[in-house]
């Protein structure tokens, strides 16, 4: 007897569970457009629907986020122009060492050339000189 009255009580629990419809979950309009935001930034990487969010509700929570979420997007989109100014600055940087090892190449070569010439000049003189010593030595 215990037993059956046991298992109408839980029947009759179980039957209540059923019928006693769990509370839906109230989602504000601001938090709506929120996920919807969201879910359009993580596709586009668009902050629009974010700003628009803010405008329509600038006291909720949500605009709250959503303004955090605008802020490091733009900081993102800032710091990626910078990377991309700082990589062309390298790269140019890179072709202005390039250019300039080359002039010193260059200028390397002009050098020993100079040198050559001048040494070859400086035997010359050596050899004007000693001929100049014989002839007033030997005048003629």
């Amino acid at each position: 007897m215990k037993l059956l009255s046991l298992l109408i009580v839980s029947l009759l629990f179980t039957g209540c569970a059923v019928f006693d419809p769990q509370p839906k979950q109230v989602v504000s309009q601001d938090q709506q457009d929120f996920y919807l935001a969201f879910d359009e930034f993580q596709e586009s990487h668009q902050i629009d629907a974010f700003q628009k969010l803010v405008a329509d509700f600038p006291e909720s929570v949500w605009a709250a986020r959503a303004e955090t979420i605008i802020l490091y997007s733009q900081e993102l989109e800032q710091r990626k122009v910078r990377n991309e100014q700082l990589r062309r600055s390298g790269q140019q940087q890179t072709l202005d060492l390039e250019h300039q090892i080359e002039l010193n190449k260059q200028l390397t070569v002009k050098t020993e050339q100079l040198d050559k010439l001048n040494q070859e000049l400086t035997d010359k003189i050596e050899q004007l000189k000693t001929l100049l010593i014989q002839s007033e030595k030997y005048p003629q």
